[in-house]
């Protein structure tokens, strides 16, 4: 072949078709990661909520991490009406979606950036949470009873503006949660989210508390 030009030819054509099969394989392989992230049953949660369950916004709320069966929870409620809609995508949720969004966004890992607290209302909120919501928001709201959401490192915006929205009726109080409501001021309310928002959202293996 190092003589015959017409077999260099062929060599270098077969070489270079082999050159852009991969480059064809390695641009699909990338197109098709895309896709995972980008479409799918969670195409229209990714604007607000990432591939990785970390709200884009401050108010917009962290879902990675998130039992399933509480993040099928909120959906349903969103499509039956029974949760007011911030977003018109949530009522439009196909039934045939909510099992995948809700298992995919509680199979992710992304550590949730953490909110800017202010210590005196961390330890109000400690005082508070220790009298009026550990029994439902185990494990500093790591962990949950009663079908509590999980609130450790979860956005401050985002949780000051739906625990107040609990005392303006905006929202309905679940099982048990009006009568820990009861008698606190929004300062107080405000307190409880500056400590969950405090917390890490994995506790460190020394001193983690067990679940009730």
């Amino acid at each position: 072949m190092e003589g015959n030009p017409s077999l260099r030819k062929v060599g270098a054509l077969r070489s270079g078709s082999r050159l852009l099969t991969a480059a064809l394989l390695i641009g699909s392989a990338a197109v098709g990661a895309q896709g995972t992230a980008g479409s799918g049953p969670i195409a229209n949660c990714i604007e607000c909520h990432g591939s990785d369950g970390i709200g884009t916004e401050p108010d917009i709320p962290h879902l990675n991490g998130m039992p399933e069966h509480l993040l099928t929870t909120m959906m349903e409620a969103f499509r039956d009406g029974k949760r007011p809609l911030k977003v018109r995508v949530h009522r439009e949720i196909p039934a045939g979606d909510v099992a995948p969004i809700a298992r995919h966004y509680a199979l992710q890992k992304a550590a949730r950036p953490k909110s800017s607290t202010t210590p005196e209302l961390v330890a109000r909120g400690e005082s508070l949470y220790l009298k009026r919501c550990a029994d439902c928001h185990l494990d500093n709201g790591r962990d949950s009873d009663k079908e509590a959401p999980l609130t450790a490192a979860q956005s401050l915006s985002y949780l000051v503006a739906q625990t107040l929205a609990y005392k303006t009726g905006e929202r309905k109080f679940p099982y048990l949660m009006d009568g820990a409501y009861r008698d606190l001021s929004n300062e107080d309310l405000t307190a409880i989210a500056h400590f969950f928002a405090a917390q890490d959202q994995v506790a460190p293996q020394q001193g983690r508390r067990r679940r009730r």
